[in-house]
């Protein structure tokens, strides 16, 4: 008699890997309780139990191999996390890399080839395997007071950081534009680390590395980014309309609920639209939680690391409120 297997074939797919290759700010530098609150870790939440995500970030890494930093070891292609992502054969990575680079040591050639190089051994000859590098890179909250730069130490005095960048901030434009360059030639895709973080340094104890709110923001707009590009199923999601005028919507899922592209749309009873709510700037809720959206505010905020709030929809008493998904041209 043949053997039946009783287990379903999701159950028996391998999941789908994602690895996280980079620097400091992957590994989760500074962070209290950092292997809970680290960014691929809170984005393995977010991809739920179908996706494997693995953390092989290494603190001060560069992507140029620089003669001068090679006795303490820099660049990222002669750790053994770099080789571990390589064995691990990711299905996409995810890479940080080049804020290191910027220092003294700076050398635009060395940092392109060697950047190239790392993209080329996470492939291994696998073309099709998506890599995203951040070509805008995380913000520095340090440097010379007042003067902006990435943003640079401008939130003082409530928020007040290290004088010195280590001459950051002047190679950054030419590392960005680079970014660029070798997305292009290798066909990479790319992600903005910067505009969302950059309005937020109380994410920030040193001001160039995030602590678990920060992390997690990261996860966020990094879950964004990948959802398109990995297809990822999206959950169920339950909405309720409360007496004290507001909103909430609620994961039912056990995966990351993506609500980009949607939109809280509300209907009197017998079906007359009364207004809607769209979302954007890779607005998550993570599985088991929920997010409110207050109505009949002032003005309309929809940054989703502030309360959300409408002034379109003035009251939600007798209303309908539905999520649906918006027309790319009406967005």
């Amino acid at each position: 008699m043949a053997a039946v297997s009783l287990l379903g074939s999701s159950a028996l797919a391998e999941k789908t890997k994602v690895a996280c290759v980079g620097d400091s700010i992957t590994f989760g530098l500074g962070i209290a309780q950092r292997d809970q609150s680290n960014y691929p870790k809170y984005l393995g939440d977010l991809m739920g139990p179908e996706y494997e995500v693995r953390n092989f970030g290494n603190s001060g890494k560069t992507c140029g191999d620089y003669p001068s930093q090679k006795q303490r070891g820099r660049w990222y292609g002669d750790t053994k996390e770099h080789q571990a992502a390589i064995a691990f054969k990711g299905d996409v990575y995810v890479c940080n890399l080049g804020i290191n680079d910027t220092g003294a040591w700076w050398d635009p050639v060395l940092y392109e080839k060697g950047y190239k190089e790392l993209i080329d051994a996470w492939r291994g000859g696998r073309q099709s395997v998506p890599v995203v590098i951040w070509n805008r890179l995380g913000p520095d909250f340090r440097g010379q007071p007042g003067q902006k730069t990435f943003p640079g130490n401008v939130y003082q005095p409530e928020h007040k950081y290290s004088n010195q960048d280590n001459g950051s901030a002047k190679n950054r434009p030419t590392a960005e534009k680079l970014l660029d360059k070798i997305s292009r030639d290798k066909k990479t895709l790319t992600m903005d680390a910067y505009t969302a973080m950059s309005t937020h340094p109380e994410w920030y104890k040193d001001g160039l590395h995030p602590m678990a709110a920060g992390a997690r923001r990261l996860a966020e707009l990094t879950y964004a980014r990948l959802v398109p590009v990995l297809k990822v199923s999206q959950p169920k999601a339950s909405v309720t309309v409360a007496p004290d005028n507001t909103v909430t919507i609620r994961n039912e899922g056990s995966n990351g609920l993506l609500l980009d592209g949607h939109a809280l749309v509300f209907e009197q009873a017998q079906g007359k639209r009364e207004g809607s709510f769209v979302f954007g700037n890779a607005t998550v809720v993570f599985p088991g939680e929920a997010l409110t959206v207050q109505c009949g505010a002032p003005q309309d905020q929809a940054d989703p690391s502030r309360p959300l709030a409408s002034a379109k929809v003035k009251s939600v008493q007798g209303l309908k409120a539905q999520l649906v998904k918006v027309p790319a041209k009406k967005r």
